[in-house]
């Protein structure tokens, strides 16, 4: 089966009409789909003998001890002494609805590249976390699936890097109909923020950029969009990161997330892209300095390219004279966060 069909399969079994809202039936229903397809493709559990690491909090709004599900399982590396990778996603939904782009499609990527790992291990293990209730109430509280899993189990784990995935389903839109020809292809683009989380990151998201075509990867600071996602626990933690996502689309939490408007062409390229990172992450190893590391030559680079040739005229646009500095950078990064559809 192609791995466009993986992902088509599994996003789809994750969609449904109902959701996967916490407390809700299908909650139930996708947690059982996941746990069948991390035993069918051959993960080892992360911890004991399954993949389920049950846990129990309070519920924010109705204090009524409510039980959550993460999904964890590892693909062992072939040398056990190097710091693990992680990949993740949340599975449950914000409403009763398909929320295809938040978040199925990418726990469909995260499946799809654990699988074909599976068959093809790295230097490095990778941790492959499935997280639940990061939607609203719990999102950064204490019932944060993420947030349960990495204080609850990762008190002795320097990871390599952990990365995140959350909306990236979707075409990108600008809200601005006279700007759209000075910006071309942005359908095609992803951000990926958290490359100053190390300094070792930079050359991982270049190289792998460079190997995968039909992306516009686009890298930016995580604290212009702040902790949109599960990346949150790690960036507290010190833990090396990076975020995967498309922004919030016309369809952000609303019932028409749904199969008829996502990308599969794009989210193949964005599994194509997760693989590449993995691959090129094998050849470093992260230093968890706390020194801070502002990669803004890198950024630059990689926009300069994603942007190509019409950067000028949409710099002009925007009333900015160049994109040399980091006081640049943020200036066009506000600008385009007013135009990028939400």
């Amino acid at each position: 089966m192609s791995i466009r069909r993986k992902i088509e399969r599994d996003t789809q079994a994750l969609a449904m009409p109902r959701g996967r809202r916490v407390g809700q039936p299908g909650h139930d229903v996708a947690r059982n789909y996941l746990l069948q397809r991390m035993t069918e493709f051959g993960l080892v559990p992360f911890k004991g003998d399954g993949f389920a690491l049950p846990f129990e909090r309070a519920h924010p709004i109705t204090g009524i001890m409510t039980e959550f599900t993460n999904l964890v399982g590892r693909i062992p590396g072939t040398d056990k002494n190097c710091q693990p990778l992680l990949i993740g996603a949340h599975y449950d939904s914000v409403i009763d609805g398909p929320c295809a782009d938040d978040n199925a499609t990418a726990v469909a990527v995260v499946l799809a590249t654990a699988e074909r790992f599976v068959s093809f291990p790295l230097t490095k293990e990778i941790i492959v976390a499935i997280f639940d209730s990061e939607e609203p109430p719990f999102f950064l509280e204490e019932a944060m699936g993420s947030k349960r899993f990495y204080e609850d189990h990762c008190a002795d784990i320097d990871f390599s890097c952990a990365i995140i995935l959350d909306l990236i389903g979707h075409d990108v839109e600008i809200g601005e109909q006279e700007l759209e020809g000075l910006i071309p292809d942005m359908r095609d683009l992803i951000f990926v923020m958290g490359s100053e989380s190390d300094r070792s990151l930079p050359s991982v998201v270049e190289q792998a950029a460079a190997r995968v075509t039909g992306l516009r990867v686009f890298p930016t600071l995580n604290e212009y969009v702040g902790d949109m996602s599960d990346h949150h626990a790690f960036r507290l933690g010190g833990q090396p990161f990076l975020f995967l996502s498309c922004g919030q689309g016309r369809y952000y939490h609303q019932q028409q997330d749904d199969m008829d408007w996502i990308n599969l062409d794009k989210i193949v390229r964005v599994h194509d892209l997760l693989s590449e990172l993995l691959v090129a992450a094998q050849e470093i190893e992260t230093t968890h300095s706390a020194e801070r590391h502002d990669p803004v030559d890198f950024e630059i680079r990689m926009i300069k390219r994603a942007i190509g040739d019409p950067l000028t005229g949409l710099l002009t646009a925007l009333g900015l004279r160049s994109l040399s500095s980091r006081n640049d950078l943020t200036q066009l990064i506000s600008a385009l966060r007013n135009l990028v559809r939400a």
